[in-house]
Order: structure tokens, then sequence, then C-alpha cells
């Protein structure tokens, strides 16, 4: 299928590396990457929206929009509106002058119809996504151009295909040492990989350093917080030299297309109980600006895992990395539908049938727990489903156009306990989409296991489709996702609370006890004569039709009650594998904001419990593990800890004025506020705890960027929060933070 690189000037072949809309010349450039050189091409792109008026005649919007002038052309067409539906209706198909006009266009014609009378699709569709879609080729495709269209010499879906050579160059700004990083601070000099260009003004050095880049030439320049401070740093110092101008990182030789500067503004969000930052975009034109700390899917998945994912959905890479799971999973949703004919909704117009109070109750009612049996157990075999909510969708065919359909009212597919019909007639949208992603990471999985292949590599991959599969779930019951319904995301949670009770039945039927389950895994101890655990997990995926696989097998295992009730907490345990490896869920080890000191007391502790084989070991050591804890806190007295060690991370949730209480965190931000620094909801806010008891917000902590290592710390603070994480591993077995500060004097 490929690979020939002996082109003629009008014929060239290569990887799809960049996509992006050249707004002044009405074109969408795209970069070829062949033998490690980038070719430009561009092409003419006309793309449309379509309106549809279901109360109205299209006529009206028709004449109205012919003496709009950035209309170029319309016509009368009919297209598939409903998804499920073969159905095709009379629209209005708009065709914009330029690129950019699109969707002022299309917000004119919604505020005509007073946002609810006029139906507007393929409105907001990411244009390089869109272009490669309509042109049948994909992100980091063999294609070959001939000057004319793009011929496909590639398969989406491969699991196995070459990745091109990507020139990689890591990008640094180093800064004077000091305290806090100001921008008023010239830079001193600028690292590109090993090489460092420092010239005698602040004006040279960069200059230089944009000069090196370009001799260079790289396919992607690496950051560590590009998007966050080193672009916004070096494009501030370039506009007060005033050369701005001329910082072209990019490929594209028009100066003004490649100035650095921010594509899109920075923000914070709510998502999943927390507040988020995203940092401003600096993205680069005919090359990949990565921004490895600030991108998810690199963190999770890295480079590789990004490239394929983007193979997959059709999102630059570049873009990708700045984004999550759920756009991936939405925008492969979108490209499904496009394929499949369908027009692309602009807003949502499914709305949520009405319920009354005691539907509600029974629906919504999410997935099932187990309340844990609190304490040790020994020789415990955990049990997990894999990737539940993904497959029940694909296996019960679940999609939004599927649920409570017009055509068959009275099909047998009925959702336990709700009784909401499912179509027999035709496969839904979601396991369409589904279906592929399941048996990649299932077969990248099986891959990471196996000796013949990179066990690195397939990992990486495994783990990025982990996410996507993850987010799927959620997205359905989104308000505002394009395809999403809370009908499937309460029959999802139905089919998995049926599923789980089955799984259940058949463990205690096969002379198992259950210990403890949450949503799509199981805990479960053995009686003499039982079934084999891999029989049993055989039994259960025969019994529900999804597959449950043995995750392995406890030497021991501590469910740890709540904090708050202490009652068993659903997700609060350690336990060690039979292999060695120990699992650790919901303790200060695995949280973000942890200092490093209190971790490696934990870490300790633990390692001392991996020496157990079985709960009388681990009962024998016990009192060693507290040795652990006053080994720490001699090192914490004696000064003997690393500073750094000892910096709290915290999440700012809300504005310093809103601070009802004089937290630690409100004196770290008052700080940075003396320092003219004000951070943005989401942003993460380090401290050292100096005088806990102190009401003078100078005292009472210093931060991370004033550190000097010379600081007295809060000795007793410390020594309880050293308490407390001992109390988290411990509190089974009569340990309570008062006991273990005596044990600690």
């Amino acid at each position: 299928m490929r690979k020939h690189y002996g082109c003629s000037e009008s014929m060239l072949s290569g990887n799809i590396l960049d996509v992006y809309p050249d707004y002044e010349k009405n074109v969408m450039v795209t970069w070829l990457l062949q033998n490690g050189r980038a070719t430009r091409v561009e092409e003419p792109y006309e793309p449309c929206f379509y309106v549809h008026t279901p109360s109205k005649d299209i006529s009206e919007v028709a004449k109205a929009l012919e003496v709009v002038p950035q209309v170029k052309r319309l016509q009368l067409t009919a297209a598939k509106l409903m998804l499920g539906s073969p159905k095709h209706t009379m629209v209005l198909e708009v065709v914009p002058k330029t690129l950019n006009s699109l969707h002022t266009l299309a917000s004119l014609v919604d505020l005509w119809g007073g946002f609810h009378d006029h139906q507007l699709f393929n409105v907001d569709l990411r244009l390089p996504t869109r272009y490669l879609q309509e042109r049948g080729v994909f992100c980091h495709a063999w294609i070959t151009w001939d000057g004319k269209r793009f011929t496909l010499e590639d398969e989406q879906w491969a699991l196995d295909y070459e990745i091109p050579p990507l020139k990689i160059l890591h990008l640094d700004i180093k800064q004077k040492t000091g305290a806090v990083p100001s921008f008023h601070e010239p830079i001193p000099s600028i690292a590109l990989d090993d090489e460092v260009i420092k010239e005698d003004n602040e004006t040279d050095t960069i200059l230089s350093a944009v000069d090196r880049v370009q001799q260079i030439d790289p396919d992607v320049i690496a950051t560590v917080n590009g998007d966050s401070l080193l672009f916004p740093f070096l494009y501030h110092r370039a506009k007060i030299c005033g050369i701005e101008h001329l910082v072209n990182l990019g490929r594209e030789k028009n100066q003004k297309k490649n100035n650095l500067r921010p594509v899109k503004k920075a923000k914070s969000y709510f998502s999943y109980g927390r507040i988020v930052y995203r940092p401003a975009f600096y993205t680069l034109l005919g090359r990949i600006h990565l921004d490895t700390a600030q991108s998810f899917f690199y963190g999770e998945s890295g480079l590789r895992g990004i490239l394929d994912i983007a193979r997959c959905s059709n999102i630059p890479v570049q873009m990708l990395s700045r984004l999550g799971p759920g756009t991936a999973i939405s925008q492969i949703e979108v490209n499904v539908a496009m394929a499949k004919g369908y027009l692309i909704p602009w807003k949502k117009n499914m709305p949520e049938n009405w319920k009354t109070a005691e539907e509600l109750l029974i629906a919504d009612r999410g997935g099932l727990v187990l309340e844990p049996v609190v304490g040790l157990h020994e020789d415990v075999i955990e049990l997990d489903y894999a990737s539940l909510y993904p497959n029940i969708m694909v296996l019960h065919n679940i999609s939004p156009e599927t649920m409570l359909c017009l055509c068959c009212p009275d099909s047998t597919n009925r959702v336990p306990q709700l009784g909401y019909h499912i179509c027999r007639r035709q496969k839904g949208l979601l396991p369409e989409v589904l279906e592929p992603i399941l048996l990649r990471r299932f077969c990248f999985k099986a891959r990471a296991k196996n000796k013949q292949y990179d066990h690195a590599v397939y990992t990486e991959l495994q783990k990025a489709w982990k996410w996507v599969l993850v987010v799927c779930f959620g997205y359905t019951g989104y308000r505002n996702a394009r395809y999403g319904r809370i009908e499937c995301h309460e029959s999802i949670t139905a089919y998995s609370r049926d599923i789980l009770l089955s799984a259940v039945e058949v463990a205690e039927r096969a002379g198992y006890e259950v210990l403890h389950g949450i949503i799509d895994s199981l805990w479960v101890k053995g009686s003499p004569g039982c079934a084999r655990p891999f029989h049993l997990s055989r039994m259960i995926s025969n019994r529900t039709g999804i597959r449950m696989d043995v995750e392995g097998r406890y030497k021991w295992i501590v469910f740890l009650p709540s904090k708050a009730t202490g009652v068993g907490a659903l997700t609060r345990y350690y336990g060690l594998f039979e292999n060695g490896t120990v699992k650790i869920r919901g303790v200060e080890l695995r949280q973000h904001n942890t200092p490093a000191f209190l971790k490696n007391a934990q870490q300790g502790m633990l390692n001392v419990f991996k020496q157990a084989g079985n709960a009388e070991e681990f009962r024998a050591l016990l009192p060693a593990s507290v040795d652990i804890l006053r080994r720490y806190t001699t090192l914490l007295r004696d000064g003997a800890v690393n500073h750094n060690d000892l910096v709290f991370t915290t999440t700012v949730s809300k504005e310093i004025e809103r601070y009802k209480v004089h937290t630690l965190p409100k004196s770290a931000l008052l700080q940075l506020q003396d320092e003219k620094i004000q951070l943005e909801l989401g942003q993460s806010v380090r401290y050292l705890v100096t005088d806990e008891t102190s009401r003078n917000y100078k005292r009472r902590v210093c931060i991370a960027e004033n550190m000097q290592g010379t600081e007295d710390i809060d000795v007793a603070y410390y020594l309880r929060q050293l308490a407390k994480c001992g109390e988290s591993l411990l509190i089974p077995f009569g340990y309570t933070i008062e006991k273990l500060e005596e044990k600690l004097r």
C-alpha cells in the first residue's frame, strides 16, 4: 500500500502533520511530512451550514440571506437530520464567502429565529477535522496529493501502521535565580535541547533562538508549561523589545501569520466536582507545540498515545494534546454520524422526558455499591468487568436514537427496573462508535502482556483509549453533550446494577463470600471446595454477557473506614497481590496535594507490610510500621528534611475575598498577591507551613516561590499530619491520631 517516495513535483506523498485554515486566502493548509522534509499544500475550501425551519417556510430565510454580503451561495437540498431516521428533509444550504464568516452568518440566522425557531446544522465543527473528514483522509495518514485532490493510502483504525520519524526539539527559557518569576525581568538565555542561546542583550538572545529554531526545523517543539509560562513570557518580553512580529517559531514564511500569540484564551471550568484551569493555547503553524506539563493525554499515554487518538478521532495532535478524552469521543461520534450522512446539530434539541417524582427516584440511582467489610482479610480475589459501561452500551444497543424509539414500541428489549424499550431494528450510533474502540483497547492490552511486543508502547496506547472509554458513559448524561440523553445514562446504570447483583449471586452460589463491590468490581473470599477464581470469572461472564476478569489474588487486603462516618469507605483500601504489587486507593499517598515527606512515610509503612504473606504476619508487623513513623518524626525534629519535601499543593477553588476562614491556602494566596501574582481558579498554590497558629499570613506559611531552604517549619503541625497519615493505614487496628501522637512523642 506504500511507500513510494519518488514523486514528481505535481505529486506529493507523505504523512499529514498539520492542518489549519488560512483565513486571508480562504484556503486550508496541509503540511505533509516525507523523509524528514515538510511540504506545504493549500486548497480552496468552502464549508457550509444548513438551516431547517420546522414552523415556517424555508424560502423566507433564503430571501433574507440573499441580500447578506457574506453569503456566496444558497441552495435547497434534502438531508438526514434526525439520528437513526432515514428520512430526508428539505434544508437550506448556506455557503459563506469566507471561512471566518460561517459562524457569524449562522449566529445571524439563529437570531432571526429567536434562538429556537431555526434549527442549524454543521456550524460548530472544527475546520481542520471537518476538512479532512470531507476529503476522506485523517490526521497522520499516509496520503498522495496530485495538485487537486488527496488519495488515501492508509487505514484509519489499523492496529499496525508506520509512524513518521518526528524531529523533536525541547525548548526552555532560563530565568534568573530569585524569588517569584517575573515577566518584568529580561530573558537571560534560551535552551534548545542541550544548546544554550545567550547573546549580549535580550533582543539578540530572542532573535538568535528564533533563527536557530528555523535552522533546526523541528516537527515538534516540546516545552514544560509552554502554554502557561514559557510562551506567554517569551511573547511578553518580545513585545517589550519591539520584536513580537519577528518571533516566528512556525513554518509559515508570512511573519504575520506566525506571530507567537495565544489562539485561545485561558479559562477555568468546573469538572467532576473540582475546578480545572486551562491555560491559553499557544499553537504553531506547520509544527506541533507540545506542552508536556499541561497535556492530559501526554501525561497518561505519552506522544504515542496522542498520535493514535489523533488518527482515529481526526483531531490534529497540537489541538488534541490540549483537550481531554471527552472531546475525543465526542469527535468520533460526529465523524461516524457524518460518515452515515447525517447533518450535525449545532445545539442539542433533545429535551429530557418528563418524569414523576417516583419515576425519578427509581431512574436516578447510579451504579450499585456494596459496603466493604472493614478490616484485614487474607486470600481475597478481585474480579473486574472489562470496560463495563461501554460494553453495556454495545451489548444492549444503548444510544440516544435507540432509546424509546418510535419504530418498535413493543420491543422486548427492556431496561431492567425502568422498563424503557430499546430499538431492535437498527444499531445505534454509540454502539457503532464504541465497538472498534473496545476492540482496539483489548488488542493493545493483550499486546502489552505479550513479550513479542513493546510493553511500554502498548501500555501507553491502551491507557489512552482507557480514558476515552471511561468518559463515554458520563457524556451520555451530560446536558450539553451533542449526543447525550439522560435515558441512556439511566439505562446504563440500571443494567450495571442488575449485572453486579447477578455477579454476586453467581459468586455466592460458587462458595464465595462477597467482601466488597463497587459498580464494576467485586472482592470475594473463597471457602474450601469453592470454584477456582478463573472458573468463577467465566461463570459470571457467561451469566451477564460481559467479560469479567480476575484482577488478581491478594495475600492480604485492608478495607478502611470512612473518616466521616466510620463505616466502610467505598474506595479506601490497600492490599498486596501475590505478584508483589501493592494496590492503594483513597489514602494520602495517592493524593496530589500531599507533600513528598508524608507520601514517603506512608510508602515506608507499606514497604514494611509487603513483607507479610498473610494476615497473621501482617499483624505482627504493625509495631514495625509505627517505627517507620518514629523514624520520620526524628528526621523532622532534627531538621533533616528537605524543605521542598514539606510543600503542600492546593488547587485554588475560589477568590481570596470569598474565603471566610483564614486557611493556610488563603495565607499563601495573600503572599502571592503581595508579589503581584493573581492565580486563576483551578491553578495550584504551593506553600510550606511555618507557623500554623499565627494570625499573620506572612508567618503562617511561606510560598514555594520564596523559599530559601532556611525557613523555620511548624514541627508540631507536620507531626500531626504524619500521625494522620499513619491513622489512615492503621485505624482498623485501633491506631488513632491521638494514640499515634502519644507513641511518637
